[in-house]
């Protein structure tokens, strides 16, 4: 069985398949390496492993076998594609605003945007600030220039590499702009976007539309050059609400996810979304959109998982479960929770495993190598090749 013929039986709800298991990431590209074997590691693994210039080349085959083989040593179904896109989930690649370093620092660098935004990265300890957002008016928008989604060599090197992985059996996954998201990643500022929901509700109208054009414009390049699943980030709660109300949600989001859902379906692919938040209020949009996989359901933000997997997993996967803390707990309760997660994705089968927030850079490598290994045996894909 290889992974793409593994996907597609979860998606249909077979009967006696293998768990399938996606963590959501690692803190970054040296957590990433010191919790795996030398062997498996390759070039750009995270999202900002990334040159002084943007970046559209292919990856080329050496480096996508050790990918694969960085996804089969971790027990990941999905292979994300991109230059820095596999290890961060949703992140990456040519249908996502490309990133380049504008100045390296002392701990760290300074990235920039195809959209103009900057955003200060340091290591230790980890610190992210975005800002030079370059739209606070309508008139700045109307003056911004984005990239043109449609031109070919923006996918030359993405299709190759697509090509190769299909070649190989891989699910390959294509990661995309958000929508909602994306209008404080790549735009404005993150509470000026909130304050404009209520005050100017024309400049979000209308940020949506450039964006939501974009994306659709890339997400059927991507598909073209051989991505069998669109995936994109989109938070729309916090911990204990939405971030907007659901009128507000079906007012400029909804349309926008469903318009993608259907182009993505009348291609022949899937849709994956990434989702925080308390978002129970807006789950019945969200599958009238059509997804076909929705992520995390973290059981910290108010999500009872067997009650979402009862409710909703004929009309999607449900991939998570598992609780941004999981990977602080102490082994017997780590391994009691996944015996019982293993559990409910035999009884309702359209149901994948994944973490909330990405393995984070205090976790051992004798750990990471246990929890592998239970989970494997849990998931029953010690026997069965081609499932990790």
């Amino acid at each position: 069985m290889t992974k793409r013929e593994w996907i597609h039986a979860i998606i249909k709800g077979e009967k006696d398949v293998p768990i399938a298991q996606h963590w959501m990431g690692f803190f970054n590209s040296e957590t990433a390496r010191d919790l795996t074997p030398e062997y498996c590691h390759y070039d750009k693994m995270w999202w900002y492993d990334v040159s002084d210039e943007f970046d559209s080349s292919a990856m080329g085959a050496d480096q996508l076998d050790k990918m694969i083989t960085f996804n089969n040593y971790t027990g990941r179904c999905f292979s994300c594609l991109g230059k820095g896109a596999n290890i961060s989930f949703g992140h990456g690649g040519p249908g996502e605003f490309f990133v380049r370093i504008k100045e390296r620092i002392e701990n760290g660098f300074i990235t920039e945007f195809e959209t103009g935004v900057l955003a200060k990265i340091q290591f230790h300890p980890h610190f992210y600030h975005s800002y030079d957002h370059p739209v606070k008016t309508l008139d700045d928008l109307n003056k911004l220039e984005l990239p043109d989604a449609a031109d070919p060599n923006r996918y030359k090197g993405f299709a190759e590499d697509a090509q190769y992985l299909r070649s190989k059996g891989e699910y390959v996954v294509g990661s995309l702009n958000g929508f909602f998201s994306a209008m404080h990643y790549f735009l404005m500022d993150y509470q000026e976007v909130l304050i404009s929901l209520l005050t100017d509700p024309d400049l979000i109208h209308a940020m949506m539309e450039r964006l939501g054009e974009w994306n659709l414009v890339a997400a059927e390049n991507m598909i073209k050059a051989g991505a069998d699943c669109i995936t994109f980030c989109d938070d729309l709660g916090s911990k204990e609400a939405l971030l907007m109300s659901p009128l507000h949600y079906k007012k400029f989001v909804k349309p926008w996810h469903k318009k993608l859902c259907d182009k993505a379906h009348e291609m022949g692919a899937t849709v994956h979304l990434h989702s925080h938040g308390a978002n129970r209020e807006i789950l019945d949009d969200l599958a009238e959109c059509g997804f076909d996989f929705i992520n995390p359901f973290d059981p910290e933000e108010n999500w009872d998982i067997e009650q979402v997997l009862k409710e909703y997993a004929q009309k999607f996967v449900v991939v998570g479960g598992f609780p941004t803390k999981f990977w602080y707990w102490p082994a017997d309760q780590q391994e009691a929770y996944m015996s019982q997660m293993a559990v409910l994705a035999r009884k309702y089968k359209r149901f994948i495993f994944m973490d909330s927030g990405g393995v984070p850079e205090d976790v051992t490598r004798e750990d990471y190598e246990r929890l592998t290994k239970v989970s494997r045996g849990l998931r029953g894909v010690a026997n069965v090749p081609g499932c990790v």
